[in-house]
């Protein structure tokens, strides 16, 4: 207690007690007056002595240290806060004796220790968790024995005698490869094993064997599972988390041969390297499309394509083809960075609702000599009294289209709040002039005038209604019946109601939903000027992306189609699609904003009232920065080393990247595919061919697919998530995305010669057959059985990357390739296998021996390749990025048993895809995310259809 003895406070005054010896009851500081609820001297002295404060978890620290409302308030009668609150308004936890930090010798916190939260650590800047994975989350190695269905040991994590006495654990508390080990254990039998305890979570532990790193453990789905005891389906693909590949601490792949490093050079060979040729033999186990555009194609129709074949009239599977399959698998499992992660810099979007429409503030860019501004369309002083309990509502309504009646309730839709459900039609308004030529959406942007009815003063919500629009006031006076009275304007629209003529801009997006009655008017109010920025530009951007992006989704609520500008009476809003200049955000763009009048700053541009709202980070800054592609030689990853790269020329932002680096050429070349089978086409196949169901395209703005809670593990979004929660600025991604597939019976790839086969889900039935564009027909494929001989080769190829390799292409029909196209149809599997026998392989030495003495050598025994590949198994059994990479890779590359197609709202065939996304928005309680890939459910339910109607 030397430390404290003297201390002052600021102002020169001695502590109180300071100096004196203190006890056991005394080893916290004192509380300030006002923390303790400023008790007398006497209640200080006989107060009972407190139990030591255990360690709180993280999420409660915060809480914990939240200094109490009015420096110190309590309830009567609660015991006290053995706190003190600083001048700064926060707490500070108290030390204990003996150790600076509140620990024990040992560095856990121990019997009276604070938790690592008190002062000191505070000042270190870091909380008191400096590695907070060694301090919250110690592991302890320790033997267990077999208790029948328990395991039994001494588990001591502290160091103290008490703590030694032997432990039981259950099998909730083993992971799976302890498991399915101790299912072969003799009763008695005992096993190395590494106990984590999660302090932040009461002590729960996670045992596992000994030498195998830790596997995030995959949540059961209770309600999801419940969800398809009558039925259900697996998505076409699905994603295997990649883990970071470095953190804090430096790199996690450390003694692997699998980290990031320059790769060496090829003008030498060093003795850990391997050169020769490896030889594959493919065999083909669902049909192989390998698509060329036929000689002869059809002038209507759909796009019609051949089988590739070579001179000789065999199919002819490109090497790069092959090459990228064998890149693909070989980044999984290496956890290697990324080859290619282009096109994500901007933020994805989703539907915003009404609600948040309501908050935007109508504006028009206005530039000001070289500088840009948010001009505020407010109307007058006078028009800004009069109403608005919404900021929408300073828009005025244009009466435009008479939209349907009777679609929804009557009430809903009232003037300012989106007018989705109309209870009635309005009469459109009177346009005077050039302005009553063309669709009212052909003069968006437009200055006009107009005669505005304004809403009764003192009314509530009002809105006020625009009834004649003209380029000049003197066409609207001409027009009326009367001349304008003092307040009063005579005529058949409003003619009782207040009004006023004002000038402003017409915003008119067109009649873009069925249901849609009004465009608006803008009317600037001077003085409310707001500087555009970088910020806002990009903001702006991302919200014009989301839209093109939704083009190709098939959804009727996007606003716009790929098809004509109008179909079935419903046009393209008119930011759809988006033009270079448009996204510059030029002047005199109206849009609208979220303005913050007490801060005089916007955080949000739309194009329409009712768009689209960015998420909180891109998917390319969720990406770690260890899994984005390589930028630097010096920093490239296995299967940048093993197959090349080449540098980036220009970033997403189009932000100049190439550091003059040539790239690097790949150790690994496919040099002959040749296949083996004469017959290798289907015994029956229809001479015109087969229609194959159109495929969907990536949807990455379905968050719940495709983002993660968790940016460490790449776990699933929370059923129920909100919309706002996707791609949330601490978490992260999925990984990476990998395609399904079904063993199917063999008839199931015979196509009928009706094709109208609803079991066979690749095949196009007659009501789908109208798109021709979406579309393709196929007159041939490989048949399921077909091998090829392949051969690949090697150039001083890296032991441990080499044996990563031959593991990939060891794993036989239990972890294929996909080859060609149709994959999320089932087309394409592949398995490998390395023919030993034609495998020509030298190590570093063979390799030397050759140069010196010019002769070849034998090749190494295939014994030894199998040796390599057994390395690398082991090795990724103890690290745990690469055990997460290979268990999840393998888990996705096996055939599944259900039903195998994109998300729909029934079992029929081909319905529409986005219906079931709608329904599953819809499901408030119940919004399901795509599993994990590791989980031993995999199905998705079918969504009533009835969800998705509004």
């Amino acid at each position: 207690m030397a430390a404290h003895a003297g201390r002052t406070r600021p102002g020169g005054r001695r502590r109180r007690g300071a100096g004196k010896p203190a006890t056991r009851r005394e080893c916290h500081r004192r509380p300030t007056t006002a923390a303790r609820g400023n008790p007398g001297p006497a209640a200080r002295r006989h107060r009972p002595r407190r139990p030591h404060r255990r360690l709180v978890r993280p999420a409660q620290r915060a809480v914990r240290h939240r200094a109490p409302a009015g420096g110190g308030d309590r309830r009567p009668g609660a015991p006290r806060r053995d706190r003190r609150v600083s001048r700064r308004g926060r707490t500070r936890q108290p030390r204990h004796r003996g150790h600076p930090h509140g620990r024990t010798a040992s560095g856990f916190p121990g019997r009276g220790a604070c938790g690592g939260y008190c002062d000191g650590d505070r000042r270190r800047g870091d909380g008191g968790m400096s590695n907070p994975r060694s301090k919250l989350k110690p592991t302890v190695r320790t033997t267990l024995t077999k208790r029948g269905d328990i395991l039994e040991g001494v588990i001591n994590s502290t160091g103290r005698a008490k703590d030694g006495k032997p432990k039981q654990v259950g099998r909730s508390e083993w992971d799976n490869a302890l498991a399915d080990h101790v299912q072969t254990m003799p009763e008695g039998s005992s096993v190395d094993v590494e106990v984590t305890i999660n302090l932040a979570e009461s002590g729960k532990r996670t045992v596992r064997l000994a030498g195998v790193a830790a596997l995030a453990k995959v949540t059961f789905a209770a309600e999801r599972a419940a969800a398809v005891q009558d039925g259900g389906f697996i998505n076409p693909y699905t994603f295997v988390p990649t883990l970071p590949r470095s953190d804090q601490d430096g790199t996690r792949l450390t003694g692997t041969g699998l980290d990031d490093d320059a790769p060496p050079s090829h003008a030498l060979h060093a003795d850990n390297q391997w050169s020769g040729t490896l030889a594959l033999t493919l065999t083909t186990v669902t049909p192989l499309l390998l698509p060329v555009p036929v000689v002869d194609p059809p002038k209507d129709g759909p796009r019609t394509f051949d089988v590739r074949v070579d001179a000789d009239g065999q199919p002819l599977i490109h090497g790069a083809s092959l090459k990228g399959a064998l890149r693909s698998a070989y980044e999984t499992v290496t956890a290697s960075r990324f080859g290619v992660f282009f096109e994500h810099h901007e933020r994805l979007a989703y539907r915003a609702t009404t609600a948040a429409a309501l908050h935007l503030t109508p504006a028009r860019v206005h530039r000001d000599g070289n500088t840009d501004y948010f001009r505020l369309c407010q109307g007058d002083a006078d028009w800004r009294r009069r109403h608005v309990t919404h900021p929408a509502q300073y828009a005025a309504l244009v009466p435009a289209y008479r939209g349907k009646p009777g679609q929804g309730k009557p009430g809903r839709g009232k003037p300012g709040q989106g007018n989705r459900h109309p209870a009635k039609p309005v009469k459109p308004v009177r346009r005077l002039g050039d302005l009553s030529a063309g669709p009212l959406s052909r003069h968006h942007g437009t200055e006009v005038y107009a005669r505005v009815v304004l809403p009764e003063s003192g009314s509530k919500g009002g809105v006020a209604r625009v009834t004649h629009l003209a380029r000049t006031e003197a066409e609207i006076h001409a027009h009326l019946r009367t001349a304008v009275s003092p307040g009063k304007v005579s005529g058949s629209y409003d003619a009782d109601r207040p009004s006023r003529i004002v000038r402003g801009w017409l915003s008119a997006g067109g009649n873009s939903i069925e249901v849609k009655q009004y465009e608006r008017l803008f009317v600037e109010t001077p003085g409310l000027d707001i500087p555009v920025t970088e910020e806002h530009v990009r903001y702006w951007q991302s919200v014009l992306r989301a839209y093109d992006l939704a083009q190709g989704y098939n959804d009727p609520k996007a606003t716009y189609r790929h098809d004509p500008a109008t179909a079935d009476g419903i046009e393209r809003s008119w930011h759809v699609p988006s033009t270079p200049e448009l996204r510059t955000l030029p002047p005199g763009t109206l849009v609208y904003v979220r303005y913050d009048a007490h801060r005089r700053t916007i955080s949000e541009v739309h194009p329409v009232l009712v768009g689209r709202l960015p998420y909180e980070a891109s998917p390319d800054e969720l990406l770690h920065e260890s899994l984005r592609p390589a930028q630097e030689p010096d920093r490239l990853s296995p299967a940048d080393r093993l197959f090349g790269w080449v540098p980036p020329g220009r970033r997403d932002d189009e932000a100049e990247t190439n550091i003059g680096a040539s790239g690097y050429r790949g150790r690994l070349r496919v040099r002959s595919i040749t296949c083996m089978s004469p017959d290798w086409r289907p015994e029956a196949f229809p001479p015109e061919g087969i229609t194959l169901a159109p495929l969907s395209s990536p949807k990455p703005t379905q968050f719940r697919f495709y983002g993660s809670p968790d940016p460490q593990t790449g776990e699933p979004m929370p059923t129920g998530a909100e919309k706002s929660a996707g791609y949330a600025a601490d978490g992260g991604l999925r990984g990476r995305k990998m395609y399904r597939w079904r063993a199917e019976e063999p008839d199931y790839w015979q196509p009928p010669a009706d094709q109208e086969d609803p079991r066979r889900g690749y095949l196009a039935l007659a009501g789908n057959r109208s798109h021709a564009t979406q579309l393709v027909r196929h007159r041939g494929w490989v048949r399921p059985g077909v091998t090829f001989h392949v051969e690949l080769f090697l150039d001083g190829v890296p032991e441990a990357e080499l044996g990563a390799l031959i593991w990939l292409l060891n794993q036989g029909v239990e972890a294929p390739l996909r080859l060609g196209a149709g994959k999320p149809y089932g087309f394409g599997v592949v398995t490998a296998r390395l023919a030993t026998d034609r495998t020509r392989v030298w190590d570093g030495a063979g390799v030397r021996a050759g140069w010196l003495h010019l002769t070849r050598p034998d090749p190494v025994n295939p014994d030894r390749l199998t040796e390599l590949a057994e390395r690398f198994a082991a090795t990724a059994r103890e690290n745990e990025v690469l055990r997460e990479a290979t268990e999840s890779y393998l888990a996705a590359a096996r055939a599944v048993n259900g039903p195998v197609h994109y998300p729909r709202t029934t079992t029929q065939s081909q319905a529409e895809s986005y219906q079931w996304f709608v329904a599953n928005e819809k499901s408030e309680d119940r919004r399901w995310a795509l599993p994990h890939v590791r989980d031993d459910e995999q199905r998705l339910p079918y969504l009533d259809s009835g969800a998705a109607k509004e």
